[in-house]
This record gives C-alpha cells, structure tokens and sequence, in this order.
C-alpha cells in the first residue's frame, strides 16, 4: 500500500466548522420544533371547550394548545391571528414552547411579520427556559451572528452544549467541532470531540456523515482515538454511502492509491465522480480535488452552505 492520499483532511479547519454549525442551524430552521408556529403540547387531547375555558384562566398549557389548533386549523377554523394572541399569552407567562413559537413568527417564519429584535428577545427567553429547539437555533445564531446580534462564540457555545446535554443531536455535532478546533476559547480536547462524534455518527440526522468522517479522520491519524486503519476505512465508507463528497472523494484516492483498501482505478474513478454529482461538471482525472467541506454561500438567514 502507497503513502496517505495527500487530500484526506479539509485544509482549512474554522471555515469547516463554521459551515458545518451553519448546516445544522438551516437544518434546525426548517424543521423547527414541529412547524412554523410551535410544536406538540401536552394538552393535546383535551376537549375544545375545556381548552378554552383553562386558557381563559390563565393556563398556558392551554393556551398553547389552542394556539396551536388555530395555527393549522385542527378541531377548528384556522386563525393564524388568534393563534398569534394565544402564543403571546402563554409566552408572557413565561411558557417556553409559546415563546419559541413567537420568535419564529416574528423572525418570518408564518409569513406574516418581521421583526428580528424581538425574535432574538423571544427566542433568548425561551432557551432560558429550557426549550431546547431554542437552545439549539440560539447558539447557532450566536455562532453566525446576525443584524438582531453579534457573533459570540463563547455564548454559541453555552447554549449549543446545553441542547446537546439535552440530547439534541445537531448541537451535539457542533459541539464536537468546538472540542475539535478549539473554538470560543474552548480547551481543545481531541478526546471529548470523538465522543460526541461517536454519539452522532449512528444517528439518522443529517450530521452523521460528517461525524462518520471525523472519526475517519481520529482513527486515520490517532488524534483523539486508537490509531487503527481498518476502523478509519470502516467509518470512511459509511461517511461516503451516506452521501458525504468530502468522504467520497477521500475514498476515491485511497482506492486510486491503495490506501487503507485494496489499489482500484475503476472504483477510484466512481467514487471521485460521486463526490462531484451535483456541484459542478468535472472530468475524472485523478488530480482533480473534491469541493472543500464547508465551502457553502449564505443562505436566507445568513448561515453558509
């Protein structure tokens, strides 16, 4: 077997991780927290007029619910409106779900009002009290900073390694790659950053390949796990089944090289060219290098992709 393919790690680590956080924060907006306007409530199965009555006495379970309802028209006539009053009801009392839900509204996500300080104030309360779909699209926007904040790092990561001890698995990813680069002044620990990536590589979300690639590029090197080959070329190839082109492209060369796995023109020359479908033409010298991980514009929201 050859040398080490000489293009197996992104070359430029921040900007990797920069574009990596700003994936998981377009992930995070998309999805949200089961819509545009909140997610599931507690109070899902009561009865309509006991709803209403609860929330006129101030119960922001309830009140949430009916929000909730009127936001998709479920039981009742839809009334983005009066849903919108119900949010702000509860948010006022301080009920987390609500007042995420009103951080996406006024952040546009309903279609109807933009106001980006007053999603940032909402959104802040409602990670404060622990909505962890909040925590996780706060650190992101820290992360990235916006017009409504500044970039912060050190608060990104406060509110990122509060979702991920929560259990959400795109903080958990990025706050693999704040123990990985050192970032936010946080102390560089290669170990901590393979625990969290084994956490997410056998996970479905969308983080997995580029954690799969990470502990690819620990057991390859020995940083922060067992220098073993064979566990680095297992975790290569499902970073690049899972789509992963800086994976694929990785592979391309081991198989082009002999790396790590049998000497393979023709495989070589599939992989390479999988890593490039969807990017830009390309032919299939060997030569050619993959697209950098993370070199991806801004989106809407400022995040890069």
């Amino acid at each position: 077997m050859s040398a080490r393919p000489s293009s197996d790690r992104p070359r430029a680590p921040a900007p990797r991780s920069a574009a990596l956080v700003a994936a998981f924060a377009a992930a995070v907006l998309a999805g949200g927290a089961g819509g545009a306007f909140g997610g599931p409530s507690d109070a899902a199965d009561r009865p309509l007029a006991a709803l209403a009555a609860q929330a006129d006495a101030g119960d922001a379970a309830a009140q949430h619910e009916l929000a909730l309802r009127y936001a998709t028209g479920r039981g009742v006539t839809m009334d983005r409106a009066l849903a919108l009053r119900y949010h702000l009801r509860a948010a006022e009392a301080g009920f987390a779900p609500s007042e995420y839900a009103v951080a996406q509204h006024f952040s546009g996500a309903t279609g109807a009002g933009l106001d980006r300080p007053r999603a940032f104030d909402y959104l802040r309360r409602a990670a404060r009290h622990g909505d962890a779909p909040a925590q996780v699209e706060l650190g992101f926007l820290y992360y990235n900073g916006s017009d409504a904040v500044a970039r912060d790092l050190p608060q990104a990561f406060h509110w990122l390694k509060k979702a991920a001890d929560g259990g959400a698995v795109s903080a958990q990813c990025a706050v693999g790659d704040f123990y990985r680069e050192g970032l936010g002044g946080v102390r560089r620990d290669d170990r901590a950053a393979v625990a969290w990536y084994r956490r997410t590589a056998v996970s479905r979300d969308r983080c997995a390949p580029k954690s799969q690639y990470e502990l690819y590029r620990s057991h390859e090197s020995g940083r922060g796990a067992p220098k073993d080959l064979q566990a680095a070329m297992g975790w290569l190839r499902r970073s690049a089944e899972a789509g992963n082109p800086v994976a694929q492209a990785t592979l391309g060369r081991a198989y082009l090289q002999g790396y790590g796995v049998p000497r393979d023109p023709a495989l070589a020359r599939t992989w390479l060219r999988k890593s490039r479908e969807g990017v830009a033409p390309h032919d299939d010298h060997e030569h050619d290098e993959p697209p950098a991980a993370g070199a991806m514009p801004r989106d809407a929201h400022g995040h890069r992709h």
